[in-house]
């Protein structure tokens, strides 16, 4: 004969038991939803350093494809004679004056193509910048104020005097009027024009 304290017993064991039970489905259906997170450029997903690194070799590759034949280097000489960039009618960068290259433009560069490939075709927006040692930044394309981890990457070009600027005009920089120049001179003693940082801000 089952007495009443074994049958108490046997009910403890069976709620333990289920509540056991409970709490690893709940266990388990967390698991699950925190592995089917998918990071796109609005989830965050740069908070990560393993993911910012891997984007920011990217954008540095695409940088280093672009300097091929020349064509960074011809894509930041390209001005016209207002002290912009032929073709350009994007938005003005904040604190600057002149066009800037929109998205579409921007294709037509190497670096333009490849960061539309890689980046822009996927939702990431970005800007170029142009930095020189004087300060007399300017933007290539500009697509906003970039968040606070926003990625990051750059490249040095250096111009020299004898080089043209690539708008058809045959002009050596060396003898380009002030007024027209979109990246001023650096040195009137020496051969080398400017050095310019390419700077990709990717977001």
């Amino acid at each position: 004969m089952r007495t009443n304290t074994e049958t108490d017993d046997e009910r403890g064991q069976a709620y333990t038991l289920e509540g056991f039970i409970g709490a690893m489905i709940v266990l388990m259906a967390l698991l699950f939803a925190l592995q089917s997170v998918v990071i796109t450029p609005t989830t965050g997903g740069l908070a990560d350093r393993t993911v910012q690194e891997q984007i920011q070799q990217e954008v540095q590759d695409a940088l280093v494809v672009s300097t091929q034949d020349g064509d960074l280097s011809a894509t930041i000489r390209d001005w016209d004679e207002e002290g912009g960039f032929v073709g350009a009618n994007g938005p003005s960068a904040p604190g600057e004056d002149h066009d800037t290259y929109t998205v579409a433009e921007f294709n037509e560069s190497v670096l333009g193509g490849v960061l539309e490939e890689r980046f822009a075709d996927r939702g990431w927006s970005y800007n170029v910048e142009l930095h020189t040692a004087d300060g007399e930044n300017r933007t290539l394309v500009y697509q906003g104020s970039p968040p606070s981890d926003a990625v990051t990457a750059s490249y040095t070009v250096s111009l020299y005097d004898n080089q043209e600027i690539t708008s058809g005009s045959n002009e050596e920089l060396q003898n380009i009027d002030s007024d027209d120049r979109t990246i001023p001179r650096e040195n009137e003693d020496e051969q080398l024009y400017a050095v310019v940082e390419v700077r990709v801000i990717l977001w």
